[in-house]
């Protein structure tokens, strides 16, 4: 018998777009890597590298949706799982940008060639503060899986990933851009902590409902089915009712406390 946990189901480990993200997880260290050995022996051929195993994570993040989507596989351990990989490689790409040039005698040379006036390609109080909503929003998001709530990034959240990886991408730059890559960056955070709170409104109100008996709380085959009925809907061109212009399921279903026997008290 599978082993299920809220959204999450042992039978769904394997497909191909959850096997697309554990790649994508393990490029994480890889790229770290990359980019201490390049910081201290002072390459910046490992150093582009880096960036360009940041590229292939980032193209397998496209091809495994585009995958999931077409051949209804989605699962709710990809959904759990997806957005986890997204957030180790920002927070490993924006950690290494700041200390393995800041730290390292590649900063060093930097400095004392006269090719930029400071050797941090980004602050590290960038990383802090994207690591501290990060930490607490995955903690959170565990515990609302549990509860059997919907874990589904909303559209500002969305931009505010796409904002950061433009920030990132900008940074590996830094010394030619002209601080315009840190602006991008403190704007992206900004928008990141705007998504956050209103994540955090969001599964609130969820758990609430499941505990009152007003929501069903979520289960793997639920949210399995959801997003196959979601890509459906798409494809038929339908809009309206509780699904957004992209196909996204924006709510869940209420039903009767008669009908609400999976819900968690």
């Amino acid at each position: 018998m599978a082993i299920k946990f809220g959204q999450i189901d042992s039978k769904e480990l394997f497909t191909i777009p959850n096997l697309i993200t554990y790649f994508r997880i393990i490029c994480v260290p890889a790229f770290v890597a990359l980019m201490a050995i390049g910081g201290v022996k002072n390459s910046f051929l490992l150093f582009y590298i880096a960036l360009g195993v940041f590229f292939v994570a980032a193209g397998s993040d496209l091809i495994d949706g585009w995958i999931a989507r077409k051949f209804n596989m989605q699962s709710g351990i990809g959904m759990a799982l997806d957005p986890v990989a997204d957030k180790l490689m920002h927070i490993a790409v924006l950690a290494c940008l700041s200390l393995c040039t800041g730290l390292t005698p590649l900063g060093e040379s930097i400095v004392d060639g006269v090719i930029y006036k400071t050797p941090w390609f980004v602050h590290y109080a960038f990383v802090i503060l994207i690591l501290a909503k990060e930490l607490i929003q995955m903690c959170i998001a565990l515990y609302v899986m549990k509860k059997g709530a919907t874990v589904k990034a909303n559209w500002l959240g969305k931009v505010s990933s796409f904002t950061i990886s433009i920030g990132v991408i900008l940074a590996f730059f830094h010394n030619y851009v002209q601080y315009a890559d840190w602006g991008i960056l403190a704007w992206g955070i900004v928008l990141s902590y705007a998504a956050a709170f209103a994540y955090l409104a969001d599964v609130a109100k969820q758990v609430k409902k499941i505990k009152s008996g007003e929501l069903k709380a979520s289960s793997a085959e639920s949210v399995k089915a959801d997003d196959i009925a979601a890509v459906e809907r798409r494809k038929s061109g339908a809009t309206g009712g509780i699904f957004s212009e992209d196909g996204d399921v924006m709510a869940q279903t209420y039903v009767d406390n008669s009908q609400n026997d999976g819900a968690e008290e």
